[in-house]
Protein backbone atom coordinates (compact mmCIF):
# COMPACT_ATOMS: atom_id res chain seq x y z
CA UNK A 1 0.00 0.00 0.00
CA UNK A 2 1.36 3.42 -0.94
CA UNK A 3 1.18 6.34 1.44
CA UNK A 4 -1.39 9.06 0.80
CA UNK A 5 -0.55 12.61 1.83
CA UNK A 6 -2.16 15.88 0.77
CA UNK A 7 0.40 18.02 2.64
CA UNK A 8 4.12 17.78 3.30
CA UNK A 9 5.27 20.20 5.97
CA UNK A 10 7.83 17.69 7.23
CA UNK A 11 10.37 16.54 4.65
CA UNK A 12 12.55 19.66 4.89
CA UNK A 13 13.31 18.69 8.53
CA UNK A 14 14.76 15.26 7.74
CA UNK A 15 18.41 16.28 7.12
CA UNK A 16 18.49 18.28 10.36
CA UNK A 17 16.97 15.42 12.37
CA UNK A 18 19.50 12.99 10.95
CA UNK A 19 22.38 15.39 11.62
CA UNK A 20 21.35 15.95 15.25
CA UNK A 21 20.80 12.27 15.95
CA UNK A 22 24.10 11.30 14.34
CA UNK A 23 25.97 13.99 16.30
CA UNK A 24 24.51 12.67 19.58
CA UNK A 25 24.68 8.99 18.56
CA UNK A 26 20.93 8.83 19.19
CA UNK A 27 19.19 5.70 17.93
CA UNK A 28 15.79 6.03 19.61
CA UNK A 29 13.69 2.98 20.41
CA UNK A 30 10.93 4.95 22.16
CA UNK A 31 9.42 8.01 20.50
CA UNK A 32 6.50 10.34 21.26
CA UNK A 33 4.81 12.41 18.56
CA UNK A 34 2.48 15.23 19.64
CA UNK A 35 0.43 16.16 16.59
CA UNK A 36 0.23 13.57 13.81
CA UNK A 37 -2.19 14.89 11.16
CA UNK A 38 -1.98 12.52 8.12
CA UNK A 39 1.10 10.71 9.42
CA UNK A 40 3.80 12.22 7.18
CA UNK A 41 6.28 12.53 10.06
CA UNK A 42 4.84 9.42 11.71
CA UNK A 43 5.62 7.14 8.80
CA UNK A 44 9.14 8.56 8.47
CA UNK A 45 9.73 7.92 12.19
CA UNK A 46 8.49 4.36 11.78
CA UNK A 47 10.44 3.67 8.58
CA UNK A 48 13.71 5.20 9.77
CA UNK A 49 13.81 5.18 13.57
CA UNK A 50 11.53 2.94 15.62
CA UNK A 51 10.70 0.39 12.93
CA UNK A 52 14.24 -0.90 12.34
CA UNK A 53 14.74 -0.89 16.12
CA UNK A 54 11.44 -2.74 16.75
CA UNK A 55 10.70 0.00 19.24
CA UNK A 56 7.67 1.97 20.42
CA UNK A 57 5.91 5.05 19.03
CA UNK A 58 3.07 6.94 20.69
CA UNK A 59 1.03 9.32 18.50
CA UNK A 60 -1.10 11.98 20.18
CA UNK A 61 -3.70 14.00 18.28
CA UNK A 62 -7.36 14.96 18.59
CA UNK A 63 -7.85 14.87 14.82
CA UNK A 64 -10.23 17.78 15.38
CA UNK A 65 -7.98 20.36 13.75
CA UNK A 66 -6.97 23.76 15.04
CA UNK A 67 -7.47 27.38 14.05
CA UNK A 68 -5.49 26.97 10.83
CA UNK A 69 -7.34 23.83 9.66
CA UNK A 70 -10.63 23.17 7.90
CA UNK A 71 -12.27 21.15 10.63
CA UNK A 72 -14.77 19.64 8.21
CA UNK A 73 -11.86 17.80 6.55
CA UNK A 74 -10.38 16.30 9.72
CA UNK A 75 -12.26 12.99 9.59
CA UNK A 76 -10.63 12.31 6.21
CA UNK A 77 -7.26 13.40 7.63
CA UNK A 78 -7.58 10.84 10.42
CA UNK A 79 -8.54 8.13 7.94
CA UNK A 80 -5.41 8.88 5.90
CA UNK A 81 -3.32 8.74 9.08
CA UNK A 82 -4.73 5.31 9.92
CA UNK A 83 -4.10 3.94 6.40
CA UNK A 84 -0.60 5.39 6.18
CA UNK A 85 0.44 4.07 9.57
CA UNK A 86 -0.98 0.60 8.86
CA UNK A 87 1.10 0.48 5.68
CA UNK A 88 4.22 1.52 7.55
CA UNK A 89 3.72 -0.83 10.50
CA UNK A 90 3.26 -3.79 8.14
CA UNK A 91 6.97 -3.63 7.27
CA UNK A 92 8.11 -4.12 10.88
CA UNK A 93 6.67 -7.05 12.83
CA UNK A 94 7.06 -6.48 16.54
CA UNK A 95 6.83 -2.70 16.34
CA UNK A 96 4.44 -1.09 18.82
CA UNK A 97 2.51 2.04 17.77
CA UNK A 98 -0.01 3.55 20.17
CA UNK A 99 -2.60 5.99 18.84
CA UNK A 100 -3.84 8.32 21.59
CA UNK A 101 -6.84 10.29 20.33
CA UNK A 102 -6.94 12.94 22.99
CA UNK A 103 -5.93 16.46 23.86
CA UNK A 104 -2.20 16.44 24.42
CA UNK A 105 -2.34 17.66 28.01
CA UNK A 106 -4.56 14.73 28.98
CA UNK A 107 -2.59 12.18 26.95
CA UNK A 108 0.82 13.25 28.23
CA UNK A 109 -0.38 13.38 31.83
CA UNK A 110 -1.73 9.84 31.36
CA UNK A 111 1.68 8.70 30.09
CA UNK A 112 3.39 10.26 33.12
CA UNK A 113 0.89 8.66 35.50
CA UNK A 114 1.23 5.24 33.86
CA UNK A 115 4.99 4.96 34.34
CA UNK A 116 6.49 6.46 31.17
CA UNK A 117 8.23 9.37 32.90
CA UNK A 118 11.85 9.72 31.79
CA UNK A 119 11.66 6.96 29.16
CA UNK A 120 11.30 8.65 25.75
CA UNK A 121 14.46 9.20 23.73
CA UNK A 122 12.89 11.47 21.12
CA UNK A 123 9.81 13.69 21.37
CA UNK A 124 8.35 15.68 18.49
CA UNK A 125 6.15 18.60 19.63
CA UNK A 126 3.89 19.61 16.73
CA UNK A 127 0.38 19.80 18.15
CA UNK A 128 -1.51 22.98 18.97
CA UNK A 129 0.45 26.10 18.04
CA UNK A 130 -1.15 28.28 20.72
CA UNK A 131 1.43 29.38 23.29
CA UNK A 132 -0.38 28.07 26.37
CA UNK A 133 -0.79 24.62 24.81
CA UNK A 134 2.81 24.50 23.58
CA UNK A 135 4.10 25.41 27.05
CA UNK A 136 2.03 22.61 28.58
CA UNK A 137 3.27 20.16 25.93
CA UNK A 138 6.92 21.10 26.51
CA UNK A 139 6.64 20.87 30.30
CA UNK A 140 5.12 17.40 30.12
CA UNK A 141 7.51 16.39 27.33
CA UNK A 142 10.43 17.31 29.59
CA UNK A 143 9.05 14.99 32.29
CA UNK A 144 8.60 12.17 29.78
CA UNK A 145 12.00 12.61 28.09
CA UNK A 146 14.98 10.67 29.38
CA UNK A 147 18.23 12.45 30.20
CA UNK A 148 20.16 12.75 26.96
CA UNK A 149 16.99 12.64 24.89
CA UNK A 150 16.02 15.07 22.13
CA UNK A 151 12.89 17.25 21.95
CA UNK A 152 12.07 18.85 18.58
CA UNK A 153 9.60 21.76 18.55
CA UNK A 154 7.97 22.50 15.21
CA UNK A 155 6.90 25.86 13.74
CA UNK A 156 8.93 27.97 16.16
CA UNK A 157 8.17 31.25 14.36
CA UNK A 158 4.70 30.33 13.07
CA UNK A 159 2.00 32.87 13.90
CA UNK A 160 -1.74 33.08 13.35
CA UNK A 161 -2.45 36.78 13.05
CA UNK A 162 -0.72 39.37 15.22
CA UNK A 163 -1.43 37.90 18.65
CA UNK A 164 1.86 36.55 20.15
CA UNK A 165 -0.19 34.07 22.19
CA UNK A 166 -1.02 32.35 18.90
CA UNK A 167 2.58 31.33 18.20
CA UNK A 168 4.81 28.59 19.65
CA UNK A 169 7.71 31.05 20.06
CA UNK A 170 6.40 32.63 23.27
CA UNK A 171 6.04 29.20 24.88
CA UNK A 172 9.38 27.84 23.65
CA UNK A 173 11.24 30.93 24.87
CA UNK A 174 9.55 30.75 28.28
CA UNK A 175 10.31 27.05 28.59
CA UNK A 176 13.98 27.53 27.69
CA UNK A 177 14.34 30.29 30.29
CA UNK A 178 12.58 28.30 33.02
CA UNK A 179 14.59 25.12 32.38
CA UNK A 180 17.98 26.79 31.89
CA UNK A 181 20.72 24.55 33.27
CA UNK A 182 18.67 21.41 32.73
CA UNK A 183 18.61 21.62 28.93
CA UNK A 184 20.88 22.46 26.01
CA UNK A 185 19.81 23.99 22.71
CA UNK A 186 21.97 22.45 19.96
CA UNK A 187 20.12 24.20 17.15
CA UNK A 188 17.30 26.67 16.53
CA UNK A 189 16.07 28.05 13.25
CA UNK A 190 12.97 29.61 11.75
CA UNK A 191 10.96 26.41 11.55
CA UNK A 192 12.21 24.18 14.34
CA UNK A 193 13.78 24.49 17.79
CA UNK A 194 15.74 21.60 19.32
CA UNK A 195 16.31 20.81 22.98
CA UNK A 196 18.49 18.21 24.70
CA UNK A 197 17.53 17.23 28.24
CA UNK A 198 20.79 17.16 30.20
CA UNK A 199 19.42 16.63 33.73
CA UNK A 200 16.18 16.14 35.63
Amino acid sequence: MDYEFTQDWFSANIPTWQQLMDARSLNPRKVLEIGSFEGRATTWIIDNIVGPNRGELYCVDTWEGSVEHDRAQMAAVEQRFDRNVRASIAKFPGLRVGKMKSRSGNALATLVASGHEGTFEFIYVDGSHQAADVLSDLTLAFALCKVGGLIACDDYMWCFGMDPRMTPKMAVDAFVNCYAGRIEVPLAWLYQFYIIKVSD
